[in-house]
């Protein structure tokens, strides 16, 4: 099924709505832009990459390391388990471990 198309209005509405919370300007000084747009890309297709997608790493890595789960840590970032890996390509990070020693444990009993 083939994507359904924008129409020119819809297209219009969303360029004014960008430019109203991405700049703060009203909508009376943003038309004019809007207008301009319109007109320079009339006809036209213009492909617009998407943002590149930054990811907190160091938050994610830090969640790893407290040993929190990596279903958890993917939940709450918003990321796959690839995109984990390419993140860390040495592995992903290992939860500290306690650094406690085993005769630290021993307890005496009567």
């Amino acid at each position: 099924m083939a994507k359904r198309r924008e129409t020119r209005d819809e297209l219009r509405e969303r360029i004014l709505a960008a430019m109203l919370a991405d700049i703060g300007i009203s909508e009376r000084m943003a038309q004019p832009f809007v207008d301009s747009v319109m007109q320079c890309f009339a006809g036209e297709q213009p492909y617009f990459p998407a943002v590149q997608k930054t990811y907190p790493v160091d938050l994610i890595r830090a969640e790893l390391m407290k040993g929190i789960p990596v279903k958890h840590v993917m939940r709450q970032f918003d990321v796959s388990r690839s995109k984990l890996h390419a993140l860390f390509p040495g592995g992903l990070p290992k939860p500290e471990s306690a650094n406690v020693s085993a005769g630290s444990m021993n307890v005496e009993t009567n």
